[in-house]
C-alpha cells in the first residue's frame, strides 16, 4: 500500500485517509485495458494519452481494470463512483492528478472487468522527478476512487495547480508555471469607466451583478467598478450587517492572468482548503478562532464556462474561523443568479 498524500508523516488523524491499495503498472497503448493492473486515459478525440502534460490537462475518460497489479479487485469500490466524484491517479508527493468524474462510470461488459469513467482535470502537481514527457508503459500508480474532497495547505510541499490557481509554498525556490493572460473568447470585455454607487438599483446595472443570500438583518452597502475599483468586466459589493457594521465584501469579474499565483503557508493557524464546490473549482482561507476572534474569512469560486471568478470576503464576526459554511453558502448563491 501507498501511505496516503494527506496524512503526515506523524499520521495526522485530521487528514489523513485509508492507505492506498489501488496500484496499477500498466499503461495500456491500444485502450482496451483487459488485464488486471492495466489503465489508459483518453483524450476527447478518443486517443490514448501517454504524456504527464496531456494526462493533467487533456483527459476526457479514464479507463482501468477492476483488479489491479495486485490480483485485488476493486469492483465494488468502483461500483461507488459517481457523478461529482474524484478520482486521482498519484507518483509522488509532488507529481499526481486528480480528475472529476462528470458522468455515471460505465460498467464492465461480460467477460470484461474494464471500467470507464468520464472525467476532466481538477487538481495536480507537476514538479517531481520524472513527471514531464512520457509516463512509461510500466509507470507504477497508486490510485485513489474516493480522494478527499478538501486538500489543506499543511501537505502543501510542492506547487499545486487547482484550477486557475497555483499554490506554491512559501519557502518554495524551485521552478514554476508562468502565467499568460487568460482569455474567454466569444464574450468580450465590457468597457467601463470607473463608477460608485451607494443605491442598490444602480448597482444592478453593474457587469456580471449577482443578486447574493446574505443573511438575515444585512443590507447592501456599496459597489464599484471599473478598471481601477474592480475586478475586470465586474464589480466589487460591500453589505452590512444588522447591527450596522461592515460584514462582507463580493467580488466578481474576469481573471486577468491563467494560472493566478497565490502563495501559501503550511504552517501556523492560517488555512488554505482547495476544495470543490458545486463541481467548480473553489479556495477556502481561514484561521481558526484561537486567543484571536480569527481572521477573515474567503471563499473563491471559478466558474470556467463564463471565465468568471466569484469572492466573498466575509468579516463579520459569525463568518470568522473554522465556521467557513456561512461565508460559502453566500458565494454559492452568487452562481446562478444574475445577467
Amino acid at each position: 500500500c501507498v501511505p496516503s498524500a494527506f496524512g503526515d508523516a506523524r499520521g495526522d488523524a485530521l487528514y489523513l485517509g485509508l492507505p492506498w491499495c489501488l496500484r496499477y503498472d500498466r499503461l495500456d497503448a491500444t485502450g482496451e485495458v483487459a488485464e488486471a493492473g492495466g489503465w489508459a486515459i483518453l483524450g476527447a478525440d478518443g486517443e490514448v494519452l501517454a504524456t504527464w502534460e496531456g494526462l493533467r490537462s487533456e483527459a476526457a475518460t479514464l479507463r482501468v481494470h477492476q483488479t489491479d497489479a495486485g490480483g485485488t479487485s476493486w469492483a465494488s469500490e468502483f461500483g461507488a463512483v459517481s457523478e461529482g466524484g474524484l478520482f486521482e491517479w498519484r507518483k509522488a508527493s509532488d507529481c499526481w492528478v486528480r480528475y472529476h468524474v462528470t458522468g455515471p462510470p460505465v460498467r464492465p461488459a461480460a467477460g470484461s472487468g474494464r471500467w470507464e469513467f468520464p472525467v476532466e482535470w481538477m487538481t495536480y502537481a507537476a514538479t517531481g522527478e520524472g513527471c514531464t514527457g512520457a509516463v512509461g508503459s510500466s509507470a507504477v500508480l497508486a490510485a485513489d476512487e474516493a480522494a478527499p474532497r478538501v486538500i489543506p495547505a499543511t501537505v502543501i510541499d510542492a506547487p499545486v495547480r487547482h484550477g486557475p490557481w497555483l499554490l506554491t509554498p512559501w519557502e518554495w525556490e524551485g521552478e514554476i508555471e508562468e502565467p499568460v493572460a487568460y482569455t474567454v473568447s466569444g464574450d468580450p470585455v465590457t468597457a467601463r469607466a470607473d463608477a460608485y454607487t451607494e443605491d442598490i438599483a444602480v448597482a444592478r446595472e453593474f457587469p456580471r451583478w449577482r443578486e447574493p443570500t446574505v443573511p438575515a438583518g444585512w443590507r447592501f452597502g456599496s459597489a464599484a467598478t471599473g478598471p481601477h475599483k474592480a475586478p475586470t468586466d465586474g464589480y466589487t459589493a460591500t453589505y452590512v450587517s444588522a447591527e450596522g457594521y461592515f460584514a462582507a465584501t463580493i467580488y466578481v469579474g474576469r481573471l486577468d492572468d491563467w494560472p493566478y499565483r497565490k502563495m501559501v503557508l503550511n504552517y501556523g493557524e492560517s488555512i488554505y482548503e482547495t476544495r470543490i464546490i458545486d463541481g467548480r473549482w473553489a479556495l477556502v482561507y481561514y484561521a481558526p478562532v484561537s486567543r484571536t476572534p480569527g481572521a477573515a474569512t474567503t471563499v473563491q469560486i471559478f466558474d470556467d464556462n463564463a471565465g468568471i471568478l466569484y469572492t466573498v470576503h466575509g468579516s463579520e464576526p459569525a463568518l470568522r474561523g473554522h465556521n467557513v459554511e456561512p461565508t460559502i453558502a453566500i458565494a454559492r448563491s452568487l452562481l446562478g443568479n444574475g445577467q
